[in-house]
């Protein structure tokens, strides 16, 4: 082989040896991504059925008074804070197995949040933070419920996690009503936002 055959195979085997090294380069210069997801499990707000206790017939005005527990759970992931309202429909009569006829309806004004206790933390969430929350607003949530009453709030960047809060109602039954069983429909709504 001549001279200038054996540069000319060198100079390509080398030529070749360089493109690898720069593939090679190249190729570990180059980044990766990995992504992660974390979907939200949303908000949430209940409150189990309640059964005041009976009374008996009356020609006078009578209280009946109990105690339920609210259940708020922020899922969200978003730190946005929330808020709860509750509000209850009027008490429908119906004869519930008395024989009674002619039962009259009590008024959802009839019905009122006497007490409303600090929310408390059931499971790992976020502590309650005193000023942050989950708390009772500033504004008393006390009065009838025949109008929304926001009973717990967490402000923005707290209350992530399940929270209960006592609640203790009282229905002023009237005067003469009829013999029966008395139901009203509560609803517990939860909105994001301080």
């Amino acid at each position: 082989m001549e001279r200038w055959q054996r540069v000319l195979v060198v100079r390509f085997v080398v030529g070749i040896a360089t493109v690898a090294l720069l593939g090679i380069t190249v190729a570990s210069a180059l980044a990766s991504t990995i992504t992660q997801g974390i979907t939200s499990e949303g908000l949430s707000a209940d409150v189990a059925d309640l059964v005041l206790p009976s009374v008996s017939y009356s020609t006078s005005a009578q209280p009946s008074s109990g105690t339920m527990t609210l259940t708020a759970t922020d899922g969200s992931g978003t730190n946005a804070g929330w808020n709860v309202t509750i509000q209850a429909s009027d008490f429908g009569w119906s004869a519930g197995g008395t024989g009674a006829v002619g039962g009259t309806a009590i008024p959802a004004a009839d019905f009122s949040l006497t007490s409303a206790a600090a929310p408390t933390l059931t499971d790992g969430g976020q502590p309650v933070d005193p000023t942050g929350g989950p708390l009772v607003p500033a504004t008393s949530p006390l009065g009838t419920l025949d109008q929304p009453r926001k009973v717990m709030q967490a402000n923005p960047g707290f209350g992530s996690g399940s929270y209960a809060q006592t609640l203790g109602v009282r229905l002023d039954i009237p005067a003469r009503s009829t013999a029966g069983t008395y139901t009203s429909t509560f609803t517990v709504s939860i909105t994001s936002g301080p």
